[in-house]
Parts: structure tokens; C-alpha cells; sequence
């Protein structure tokens, strides 16, 4: 058997490199044809808030976007805020309460920050947002 030389050893370092990442190359292209099934999202409330304007299911919208990690039936977060379906929604009669909740919700309150964390809400729409908790509450 013959002993490579030094130069003979390079050479085949160098094609098993290159044909590495010629296969890299055609493997990459393999990947990028096939459709993409998810899509990554990002987070532009200001962006999203303005294209509730006018939305009749605002109020939904932005409770699933801003308050549902506190405040749906099974909060993902349980800091022990009201939840959807508590007695202190489901027994709001009169918009003085309503009105009070809005205060609480622009000030905020306890872990809960100013605007319900909904800093480009307008007070018309942390106000849909409540009258929704208020709505799924008394079901």
C-alpha cells in the first residue's frame, strides 16, 4: 500500500471539504423550496390597536391580546386578578361601574399596570375591552 504524501492528503481534505458544502449548499436550497407552515409574528400593538378602529369585536380582540394572560377563566399568569366569569364582572349593572373599572384599568391596580398594559389603547377601547369582560362574565 502506498503512503500518501502531504500534498496528496490536502488535496483529498480539500474535495471532501468541497463536496461537504456543495451538499450544503443543494440540502439548503431543498429547504428553502418547501412552503413555510409557520410564520413567526411579531408584536406591534401600536400597529394592532389602530386597526381595531371602528372593529365591532374590538373589545374582544383586545382582551385576548392584553388582559387574557390575567384575566381569562384559566389565566396564564394567576397573579389572582378577576377572571372572566368572578362576580365583580358579572354583577356590573350600571356604566358608574363600568366607569370605575375603566379608572382602575388606566391607572392600574395591584400587579396590574396602567392601561392594562395597552399603552396605545385609547379610553374608548380599554372601555370595549371591559364591557367584553363585563359581557362574558354575566353568560
Amino acid at each position: 500500500m502506498r503512503h500518501l504524501s502531504r500534498t496528496g492528503i490536502l488535496f483529498i481534505l480539500f474535495i471532501s471539504g468541497l463536496c461537504g458544502f456543495l451538499l450544503s449548499l443543494f440540502w439548503r436550497e431543498e429547504e428553502i423550496t418547501h412552503p413555510i407552515e409557520t410564520i413567526q409574528t411579531f408584536h406591534y400593538p401600536a400597529t394592532f390597536v389602530k386597526q381595531l378602529q371602528g372593529d365591532p369585536q374590538a373589545g374582544e380582540k383586545i382582551f385576548k391580546e392584553f388582559c387574557t394572560a390575567c384575566h381569562a377563566a384559566q389565566p396564564k399568569i394567576d397573579i389572582k386578578a378577576p377572571r372572566i366569569g368572578d362576580p365583580l364582572f358579572a354583577n356590573i349593572k350600571h356604566r358608574d361601574e363600568i366607569n370605575r373599572l375603566l379608572i382602575l384599568t388606566i391607572n392600574g391596580v395591584n400587579a396590574m399596570p396602567a392601561r392594562g398594559g395597552c399603552f396605545e389603547c385609547s379610553d374608548s377601547q380599554l372601555r370595549e375591552a371591559i364591557q367584553y369582560i363585563v359581557r362574558e362574565s354575566q353568560k
